[in-house]
């Protein structure tokens, strides 16, 4: 037999639960952006020395420019990876994550086994923060 969710009276995932989802999101979600950052990092390392050398044997009156190309393409994936989600426009790594997300969340819901997964791992998030929740509680013998 199947565990019943735990749901609020309006069979919504408690509000606690949710939060969790959303901060095992969120932690990926920055993960695979730092990743990415990372790796862009790396490509424009190279790039850069090579535009600085071709910008000096062959840039002429303007040895930048190949160098503010560079850095022209490096500003665009900046706003594209929009890393600490500063930015809210269109056109954006965020714009790929949020359709990715409605599955996973629909999956995470709709899933029994899954929802039930998700459930029991809750129970026993929320055993544990109760546990630490005691630790902190000042002792009646005043300690």
């Amino acid at each position: 037999m199947a565990e019943p969710e735990d749901t609020t009276d309006s069979g919504a995932p408690s509000e606690a639960h949710a939060s969790r989802l959303q901060l095992v999101w969120d932690v990926l979600i920055f993960q695979f952006k730092l990743a990415f950052d990372g790796l862009r990092d790396l490509l424009l390392s190279p790039l850069s020395i090579m535009a600085g050398i071709l910008g000096l044997f062959f840039g002429g009156d303007r040895p930048d420019r190949y160098f503010q190309r560079v850095l022209r393409f490096g500003r665009k994936t900046e706003v594209w990876i929009n890393l600490f989600g500063n930015r809210s426009r269109p056109g954006t790594a965020d714009e790929l994550a949020d359709g990715l997300k409605e599955r996973v969340f629909t999956e995470a819901r709709d899933n029994r086994w899954v929802n039930s997964a998700g459930t029991r791992l809750n129970r026993k998030l929320d055993d544990v923060n109760a546990a630490f929740s005691d630790i902190d509680k000042p002792r009646s013998d005043g300690r």
